[in-house]
């Protein structure tokens, strides 16, 4: 059988798009696969994976995050006024009331501004005391009876100091501007009293001189202080900044209040970053292609990609070797690294769905009139949002997204709106066909491409987009002649008007090799793929990850050939520069992976071909997560390996 198309990801507003350039995922059913196999071909593995636990019984579920606390718990003031003896001090935290005033306050009086980070303030490897361990040098600490106190044991007030409601895991590297930014922030989205909101940070909570007076603290006690706290308090807050290379993932012992955390079901964790940081997803997110064909959005994925708790360090080596080795012992570095993305794919959601509702509020200004120029505004951001969303698979809210979208143009007081409504036209078109909802997909390209005939005439660039993609769905149709005919209509206009030595043109090139590819006209496909990569080549160099996907585009074709050898060689290129410019757990790397597996499978080569499967998993997983279609067709081909393998050895 011959590959589908690829899932379409709609255009970005600014400006119009084509169908996606992404790899042709690897979907070629094997040319000996059993039925019974075929049956499980997109089965899902639900007994682990990132966001999903095995509870008694074989049930399964995904993890739900809680903020809210079902333990009640008195104020300190309360318990201190009652005499009460079991105050435990080792879980006294301030309030991030008291964060965001007194101590900013604090730190101005002693001469640092918000921009000092924890190092700044208080350097251990000094004798001299910073402001922190000053706060206390002179109070007697509760715990010991010994001259010299934590910071947070010399607070008094409840709108000051209780018992930990939350534990905030980050470095002390980060800002304290930063971390108080975050706090805040996060008490306002999670709609809690920052009075009452007390937050345990080792910086504050530790008594500092005695860490000084240790001198040094084995990992033993460090692991049992940390291992206290995260336990004892249950609700963890991950500062991880910058989002596009968090520090947090840098530091050794944040992987290690991470796993204890990720060891125990009763905790929850929750990622929380300073308002910058959201503005600096956002605009990533909103930003048109840059000239090496890039997409904002691709910086998060590559992110992803790179999340390695293994690559984290430590002031000891010990320390590292000794937290990695509990890791492996658990639920190894690879679990929590897919951990750590399920976690920040749940930000990056909740904080782009948190600025639709934002930006939507802000049509009408204070006398509940419409802000000029702010319709179109609203529509055009909402719709970059629905992109992210489609490309993390969930096309039913990126639907959703963009039918807002259409509702704010087709609601405007006047109609100025015309091309906007087309490019919507064609958003919706594109969600219409990912949900394998072909007939809508066309009824909406059919609209754009009407509305783009009338505006730019039948040579305009945009028009080319149009044809491209109504051809996209006439192939899923199984119209391939229809698709065949908007395919060259798009190519001639890019050819005139960009040049036959254009990025656009060689995308073009592409999708007619996979028409001939699906009329097993393998010959005909296979000198469209290469014209494709000779241009791919001459635009962005001979190390780009277009280039990777002609490669890929190349092997699928000498794979459909039954030349297995040339396809191996040419997907090892492909997944040679993908790894290197992407990472090993980027999508493209993943579809790489696929491809060689599918290859190494026909080949006999089981082994190979499982390695290569098991690597396409973790890359999608990392990525998307394991609810994804791509993650699905993965699983579904170590199904079939498996089975292949279990074969072998019944057979002998």
């Amino acid at each position: 059988m011959v590959p589908p198309s690829p899932t379409l990801s709609h255009h970005a507003l600014l400006p119009l798009e084509k169908l996606s350039n992404v790899p042709l995922s690897f979907n070629i059913f094997p040319h000996n696969i059993k039925q019974k196999k075929l049956i499980n071909f997109c089965a899902m593995l639900k007994a682990f994976g990132c966001c999903y636990r095995e509870k008694v019984g074989g049930n399964t579920k995904a993890i739900e995050y809680s903020t809210n606390s079902t333990k009640k718990k008195e104020s300190l003031a309360t318990l201190k006024k009652n005499g009460s003896t079991d105050i435990d001090y080792d879980f006294l935290a301030p309030s991030v009331h008291h964060l965001q005033t007194a101590l900013l306050e604090y730190m101005r009086e002693e001469g640092f501004d918000e921009d000092a980070t924890v190092y700044d303030i208080e350097n251990l490897s000094s004798k001299n005391p910073g402001i922190i361990r000053k706060k206390g040098m002179n109070s007697i600490c509760p715990i010991d009876g010994k001259k010299g106190a934590a910071y947070v044991q010399c607070l008094d007030g409840d709108d000051n100091v209780g018992l930990a409601t939350h534990m905030l895991s980050y470095t002390w590297g980060y800002k304290i501007g930063d971390i108080v930014q975050t706090l805040v922030a996060f008490c306002k989205v999670k709609e809690l009293d920052p009075k009452r909101t007390y937050v345990w940070i080792c910086s504050l909570c530790n008594n500092q001189h005695r860490v000084v007076d240790k001198g040094s603290v084995s990992f033993e006690d460090f692991h049992s202080i940390f291992n206290k706290r995260v336990r004892g308090i249950g609700q963890i807050i991950a500062m991880m900044a910058p989002w596009n290379n968090p520090a947090y993932l840098k530091r050794v012992w944040c992987v290690f209040e991470m796993f204890e955390a990720y060891s125990d079901s009763a905790c929850t964790v929750e990622i929380a970053m300073p308002p910058k940081e959201k503005e600096s997803l956002i605009k990533a997110i909103t930003a048109q292609n840059s000239q090496d064909g890039k997409k904002g959005i691709d910086e998060l994925f590559k992110t992803l990609a790179q999340t390695k708790v293994e690559s984290s360090n430590a002031s000891r080596k010990a320390d590292k070797v000794n937290i990695l080795r509990l890791v492996e012992e658990g639920p190894g570095c690879n679990k929590l690294n897919l951990e750590v993305n399920h976690l920040m794919r749940v930000w990056v959601r909740e904080t782009v769905m948190e600025a639709v509702k934002e930006s939507e509020a802000s049509l009408l200004d204070v006398n509940g009139k419409e802000k000029a120029g702010k319709r179109r505004e609203i529509a055009v951001f909402i719709a970059y949002v629905a992109s992210y969303i489609s490309a993390s698979g969930d096309h039913t809210e990126a639907l959703r997204l963009h039918q807002k979208a259409l509702d704010l143009y087709e609601n405007a007081p006047d109609d100025i709106y015309e091309e906007e409504l087309a490019r919507t036209y064609n958003n919706l078109g594109t969600e219409f066909e990912s949900l394998g909802r072909y007939e809508a997909g066309l009824e909406q390209h059919l609209k754009c491409l009407a509305i783009f005939e009338e505006i730019f005439g039948t040579e305009h660039e945009n028009t080319s987009t149009s044809y491209f993609n109504v051809g996209a769905v006439k192939r899923q149709l199984g119209d391939l002649e229809g698709a065949l005919e908007m395919y060259q209509k798009s190519i001639a206009i890019d050819e005139k008007v960009k040049g036959k030595n254009h990025i656009d043109t060689a995308l073009g090139y592409s999708y007619v090799g996979r028409i001939y590819m699906q009329k097993e006209d393998f010959d005909g496909a296979l000198e469209m793929f290469e014209k494709s990569l000779r241009i791919r080549k001459f635009c962005r160099g001979d190390n780009h990850p277009d280039v990777a996907i002609g490669l890929g585009d190349v092997g699928l074709i000498y794979h459909m050939k039954k030349d297995y050898d040339k396809a191996i060689e040419n997907h090892k290129r492909g997944l040679d520069i993908s790894a290197s410019l992407l990472g090993n757990n980027h999508p493209d790397t993943g579809s790489c992976y696929q491809n060689l597996g599918g290859a190494f499978y026909e080949q006999g080569n089981l082994d190979a071909a499982l390695d290569m499967c098991k690597k396409a998993k973790e890359a999608y997983v990392a990525s998307f997560g394991s609810d994804h279609p791509k993650s699905e067709q993965a699983q579904g081909w170590l199904d079939i390996v498996e089975g292949a393998i279990e074969d072998k050895i019944t057979m002998g």
